[in-house]
């Protein structure tokens, strides 16, 4: 069963380090506003977020979890991993986000390019000024074509040229899923699978499982309550535990979840229970 009444926890939740308007003063407000007893910023690909949040978040009593989001495949399904509790500063993990920056700008060059030959006016300089020293993403691209166009809703430049078929587009170099579920237990952190709905491939579940994915993300803003009774079911199926959150980019997306979708602290210890042993020990 889940839980989402007080006290309670969302652990998926994006700051201005990444693709979200917020910022961690932003978020941290926001938490003791909704009552919360923990949050997890989960940025993608960056922890920078991590030591500052902890710090506006002390004597406050809203717990600031450790966590990251990392894009993967699973052969050639894309899927997004959640690391919950994670030492932050391993030098592994440091490694890994060195590669996953310049796999980003990467695309984000391709991108622009693409989108040059399209006849739109965009630059590197333009969305690097966009991002702010956040994580480039889709989303700044995004915002870049709306400065030099005429379109002015974000979700209609992806619709036109930034998803999967559309001219714009370039896909994401990742990972294998099941080796950074590996690097998620090196760096002492708890593994979940967000948003499993927009997966589009239960069947991967159990694969995950044998990996050893710790946990799913049950609770989620684009999940019915029938995917949540749903992936509930799956979690105690394959001995996983639930998780859950709001997955707030602050007004990217044209609303506020922050806090609306939540887990019991019951269910945050739970995955505090998963932490591996190497790590409860040092």
């Amino acid at each position: 069963m889940v839980y989402t009444q007080n006290p309670s926890a969302d652990l998926h939740i994006h700051s201005n380090y990444s693709d979200s308007t917020n910022t961690v003063e932003d978020l941290i407000r926001l938490a003791g506003k909704k009552k919360l007893r923990a949050i997890s910023i989960t940025d993608h690909d960056t922890v920078a977020a991590v030591d500052k949040a902890r710090s506006l978040a002390r004597n406050t009593g809203v717990e600031v979890i450790p966590g990251i989001e990392f894009s993967s495949r699973w052969n050639d399904t894309s899927v997004h991993l959640l690391g919950y509790f994670i030492n932050h500063y391993d030098s592994q993990l440091i490694e890994y986000l060195k590669l996953c920056e310049e796999r980003r700008v990467a695309r984000a060059e391709a991108m622009i390019k693409n989108l040059r030959e399209l006849g739109f006016e965009v630059s590197m300089d333009l969305l690097f000024s966009i991002a702010n020293g956040g994580v480039l993403g889709r989303p700044h691209i995004a915002e870049a074509v709306m400065q030099v166009s005429e379109y002015t809703a974000m979700h209609e430049v992806f619709r036109d040229l930034l998803v999967r078929g559309k001219p714009a587009y370039v896909p994401k170099p990742t990972s294998d899923a099941a080796e950074l579920i590996d690097l998620i237990h090196i760096i002492g952190g708890v593994s979940s699978l967000a948003h499993p709905k927009t997966v589009g491939d239960d069947s991967i579940i159990p694969r995950l499982a044998q990996v050893g994915l710790d946990a799913i993300e049950v609770v989620h803003s684009s999940h019915s309550l029938r995917d949540v009774e749903k992936y509930s079911a799956l979690a105690d199926q394959y001995k996983m535990v639930v998780s859950g959150g709001s997955d707030s980019h602050g007004g990217r997306l044209g609303r506020e979840d922050l806090g609306r979708f939540t887990i019991s602290m019951e269910q945050v210890d739970r995955l505090r229970n998963k932490i591996p042993e190497k790590k409860i020990k040092t």
